[in-house]
């Protein structure tokens, strides 16, 4: 039977949003909230509705509704749109309130991933593993908490040490890893994480204002961005090769500021990358130090990293649009790219989907997009895509030089 035969006759038209909690199935919301974002990792929920079970527990005199056992924290929650299964997790908390007017609860939650942003990955051990790729990892981390991970895009070949603190995170254990591949450690909302990259796939559909979209809200910061990056560090060398040869005794004295071992000393350990904003045009330096022994390489692919994902971050763009599904009939997901092409803005080039959340209050359906430069998530270099597209139409007065985002 489908969902919407199971949730009978006092269902709305417009209640496109199940949650099927404990075996039985809800839909009659008063508001609701679904969100998806990278920068989260694990998907959450707020959903609002009336509870008939509270409501003649304290006041037998109010139309009896749909009775409702009250709610738990720890219940498993699936959530449904158009029957479509959109997220699995746990509540929360289960917030009821009361007044004259208004008799309700609230209940919130977060995906199945919730439990890898939580929790230590290894109580007992091992806490390190000797000749594994990060999928293989990933598996053995998410594998206690009933999870699954799987990856779309190629890992890389496998470590030859990791190592993690036993009381860091799951998620922390994996994105150090995630850093060193360029891969994206994100939910698929469902069963578990998917090792990815960023923007590989395009949206449910192309987003215009003024055209397809009720609200247009932007936000260009330069508040954390820097003219330049460094990223500092020290290299393997820096033990005992430094002084091979080299006797002190007791009557040695410090070593001069233009000692040639001192000068060799330091170009064996200090590593530095660095990487400029040309669009910062102000001096606005900050500095990074490498958590574990660096190469040269790596130092300048991290400086590069830091510069390109702040440029990209530091614009967004916010949008409402009027369903839960694109032209091309799929529902809207994080993670993929859509033209946009917004005049007021002045903007007209792919952006990057970081946040999606499906909603549900007195305007009716509605998603709301939070939009950013494709390169914001970027491990690895994508090329230039930062440029406005030229326009292909009369009127507006972009082109390729145009500002971008």
């Amino acid at each position: 039977m489908s969902l919407y035969g199971l949730m009978g006759h006092n269902s709305l038209a417009t209640r496109r949003v199940a949650a099927e909690i404990d075996g039985r199935v809800f839909d009659l919301w008063t508001r609701l909230a679904i969100d998806r974002d990278l920068s989260e990792i694990c998907g959450s929920f707020q959903l609002e509705l009336r509870d008939g079970a509270r409501n003649l527990a304290s006041w037998p005199y109010v139309t009896p509704g749909d009775p409702i056992s009250p709610f738990h924290w720890g219940q498993k929650v699936k959530l449904y749109v158009d029957e479509e299964l959109v997220l699995v997790g746990w509540i929360d908390d289960v917030n009821p309130s009361a007044d004259e007017g208004n008799l309700g609860v609230s209940i919130c939650g977060r995906d199945v991933v919730g439990d890898l942003v939580d929790c230590a990955a290894s109580v007992e051990g091992p806490t390190e593993f000797k000749g594994l790729d990060l999928l293989q990892i990933a598996e053995r981390l998410v594998k206690p908490f009933g999870l699954k991970a799987r990856a779309d895009v190629d890992v890389g070949p496998a470590f030859d040490r990791y190592t993690f603190d036993c009381g860091e995170t799951v998620l922390s254990a994996l994105e150090k890893g995630a850093r060193q591949r360029g891969l994206l450690v994100t939910s698929d909302g469902i069963e578990g994480i998917v090792l990815t990259h960023s923007g590989k796939q395009r949206g449910a559909d192309d987003l215009s204002f003024p055209g397809n979209v009720r609200r247009s809200d932007g936000n260009f910061s330069g508040r954390e961005r820097f003219s330049d990056y460094y990223v500092k560090g020290q290299s393997e060398r820096a033990g005992g090769a430094r002084r091979k040869g080299v006797a002190l005794d007791g009557t040695a004295e410090p070593l001069g500021a233009a000692s040639p071992i001192q000068s060799e000393e330091k170009r064996g350990v200090t590593i530095q990358g660095h990487a400029n904003d040309p669009e910062v045009t102000r001096y606005r330096p900050t500095v990074s130090m490498t958590r574990s022994a660096a190469t040269a390489q790596s130092a300048q692919t991290q400086a590069d990293w830091m510069m390109r994902t702040r440029r990209a971050k530091s614009d967004k763009l916010d949008y409402l649009y009027p369903d839960y599904r694109g032209s091309s009939g799929r529902l809207w997901r994080p993670n993929e790219i859509s033209l946009v092409d917004d005049r007021y803005q002045v903007v007209e080039r792919d952006l990057l989907a970081a946040g999606v959340t499906f909603l549900y209050d007195e305007r009716g359906t509605q998603t709301r997009l939070r939009l950013t430069g494709p390169e914001a998530y970027d491990m690895d270099p994508e090329g230039d895509r930062r440029c406005n597209k030229k326009r292909r139409r009369g009127g507006g007065a972009l082109d390729g030089t145009a500002r971008a985002l």
